[in-house]
């Protein structure tokens, strides 16, 4: 509690807060005495002088305090509701006065750099908009560059190679990746005896077949020239043929393989030029690279002269009783443009106009 303010309060109550006793009468004489002497040799700077370092000084009020709790003595700050304090230590504040002072920290004036939220979002905003606008800048480039670029020829405007006239170690080619396989490249045995009878040209039947006898179609030049070997090997020791049947075989991936080739008279009928698809046709569809790799064999016939102009093309099946080619292939070759109905239907039969019987299309040569 606060105690009334008042001069009746005794004369000792000050020095006892001061933990000391009152000075007599004598000694205070003495003090103001020693006290005035010394200010007139002093300075003449006057000293302060207060109650505790003077005792001869006499307060104009004194407090008594006795028994008392929660004292405060000079002014009083109270805060309502919660009180935040934060602790800011000698760097923090450095920089507070720095920010402030417009100075970064590289302690270069800048007082004009401004980092906002809203502009480092307009900076990167700028930068994305820019990356976008060289991306699509480059790719119309280059779709400008390729639409533009000179197209290469089409394969059947290029000359069409066989027979020997490609590098070593290397397939002539027909276009289109229709590759011409050779008798040395698949393996072919030396036949004996040698064949006889010659093909005469140009030649104007085309006679399609089919290996059959539920025949996978080969894939590659691998499986492919595996088969070729089988097909000559059966054909001489169990046929007791001179050499294999036909002419040329077609893979399904449409790579030609040489048969008899350009030179010699098939099995079949010897004014033919006899091609085999390499498979069963009665169960397998041919490929497309298959049935493009006929057209480029016989396009390439006419256009050397091997082939009639007028070529007949006709299916095994329309000559003698047999299921090849295959009822796939025949559904395929009879939309072909060089395709004779012979045989068929009440036709005459294959053949008849050059002479040719019957028997002429099974000659088993």
């Amino acid at each position: 509690m606060y105690a009334e303010n008042t001069n009746s309060t005794p004369e000792n109550a000050l020095w006892s807060l001061q933990g000391r006793e009152r000075p007599s009468a004598a000694q205070r004489l003495h003090n103001l005495t020693s006290a005035s002497s010394s200010t007139t040799t002093s300075s003449s700077l006057p000293m302060p002088q207060n109650i505790f370092t003077n005792p001869a000084i006499q307060p104009s009020s004194v407090i008594n305090l006795s028994h008392s709790t929660d004292v405060v003595i000079g002014p009083m700050t109270q805060y309502q509701g919660p009180v935040s304090i934060y602790y800011m230590d000698a760097s923090m504040e450095a920089h507070a006065m720095q920010t402030a002072a417009g100075i970064n920290s590289n302690g270069i004036g800048n007082a004009t750099s401004d980092k906002s939220p809203s502009k480092q979002l307009t900076r990167n905003t700028i930068l994305l908009i820019t990356l976008i606008v060289l991306v699509l800048v480059t790719g119309l480039t280059i779709l400008y560059v390729e639409l533009n670029r000179p197209k290469p020829e089409l394969p059947s405007n290029k000359a069409i190679y066989f027979g020997n006239t490609y590098d070593h170690d290397t397939f002539p080619n027909l276009g289109n990746g229709h590759l011409v396989v050779d008798r040395e490249q698949w393996g072919a045995a030396k036949t004996t005896p040698a064949l006889t009878i010659p093909l005469n040209r140009p030649i104007p039947y085309v006679l399609i077949t089919h290996i059959g006898v539920q025949s996978l179609p080969c894939e590659n030049i691998y499986k492919c020239s595996i088969k070729m070997r089988t097909i000559q090997d059966s054909a001489i020791a169990e046929k007791h043929l001179a050499d294999i049947q036909s002419n040329f075989y077609i893979s399904d991936e449409g790579n030609i393989y040489v048969g008899r080739g350009w030179d010699w008279a098939n099995t079949y009928a010897n004014q033919t030029l006899a091609v085999t698809f390499m498979g069963d046709y009665g169960r397998f569809q041919p490929s497309a690279k298959q049935l493009e790799g006929v057209q480029f064999l016989l396009a390439h016939a006419v256009a050397n002269g091997e082939l009639d102009v007028d070529y007949k093309l006709v299916a095994q099946n329309q000559t003698k009783t047999s299921k090849s080619p295959g009822a796939y292939v025949y559904q395929e070759i009879r939309n072909w443009p060089h395709f004779y109905g012979c045989g068929m239907d009440g036709a005459p039969p294959c053949g008849i106009e050059l002479g040719m019987k019957p028997e002429s299309w099974d000659a088993k040569q």
